[in-house]
């Protein structure tokens, strides 16, 4: 294998939703295989016992190509599962290894890596520039992360490394997270088949689907999309009981909210509602620790628009 072919392989298995990862696989046998599925699983397993996984290093050439494998065959298996509890596990596991990996990578790898996750990222004088935007969109709530400490210049925060990288996973997860789950019928039979071998935690009570209590209501507006008001119905319904209620992290109330409003679209396509917006909102109920709602309130501001039984 030329250098520069080795090169790509290191990067591809340690950040196998990279582009040099995507060209390795196009040239690999594309039938599933019981050894990778395997290998999907254990990786699988990890992540959902876990939510901290650590990047392991491998030599073999082989044994790297199995690493990028697994991670496609993870995110087929989780899909099949179809859970949106053991989604989020899965992502932030996966992000907390590759931002494990970075941690230990060198400065062009960081670079690369958020060239791939769309992070406006440069770096000098020992230190990266972070976007502000990409700032206050991924970087975790810490004391570490105030802008009192870092300060702001010209439209960036300046970081060391390891900061760096800790924002970077919340991104990475954002990466992770798009087109999953997969489709069932996008899925081979064998993949779906397999996923029932999984062994998988139990759910915690706040993340199951059926809630019981003053809020159960809200998941029947989950299920029934609206043609107007969405913002109010966001940041005063959606967002604090995602987070709050169900008690889901920032990313995955995100993502839920942001399939409910593409089924919104279809009744009416007229909305400024944006990721950016459902993100903020997530993020504000958490740290306002708002509650939604209740459901007369509800009924009296949403009157004909949402269907809200007595």
């Amino acid at each position: 294998m030329a250098d520069l072919d080795r090169d790509a392989l290191d990067f591809a298995y340690r950040y196998p939703f990279s582009s040099e990862a995507r060209s390795i696989l196009s040239s690999m046998d594309q039938s599933v295989s019981e050894k990778y599925l395997q290998s999907g699983r254990v990786r699988l397993e990890e992540d959902l016992k876990s939510q901290r996984v650590q990047f392991t290093e491998v030599m073999l050439d082989d044994v790297k190509k199995t690493y990028i494998l697994s991670y496609v065959y993870s995110r087929m298996l989780v899909s099949a599962i179809n859970n949106r509890y053991y989604i989020g596990r899965y992502i932030r596991a996966e992000a907390a290894r590759f931002g494990s990996a970075l941690a230990k990578d060198s400065v062009e790898s960081v670079l690369k890596v958020a060239k791939e996750t769309l992070l406006n990222l440069s770096y000098s004088d020992g230190l990266f520039s972070l976007g502000f935007a990409d700032f206050l969109m991924f970087a975790p709530k810490s004391s570490e992360f105030s802008l009192i400490r870092h300060g702001l210049s010209d439209g960036c925060v300046r970081l060391p490394k390891e900061s760096t990288c800790k924002v970077m996973e919340g991104a990475i997860a954002e990466l992770i997270s798009r087109n999953l789950p997969i489709k069932l019928k996008e899925l081979p039979k064998k993949v779906v088949d397999y996923s029932r071998l999984v062994k998988v935690p139990a759910e915690k009570a706040v993340a199951q689907t059926r809630v019981k209590g003053n809020y159960a209501w809200i998941e029947t507006v989950l299920q029934n999309p609206i043609a107007d008001v969405r913002h109010r119905a966001v940041n005063l319904i959606l967002a604090p009981y995602l987070v709050n209620v169900r008690g889901l992290d920032e990313e995955s109330a995100a993502r839920i909210i942001t399939g409910y409003i593409e089924k919104c679209k279809m009744l009416n396509p007229d909305t400024r509602i944006n990721e950016t917006y459902i993100k903020y909102q997530c993020r504000y109920a958490r740290e306002k620790k708002m509650r939604p709602l209740s459901l007369d309130k509800a009924r009296e501001m949403f009157k004909g628009i949402l269907a809200l039984e007595k």
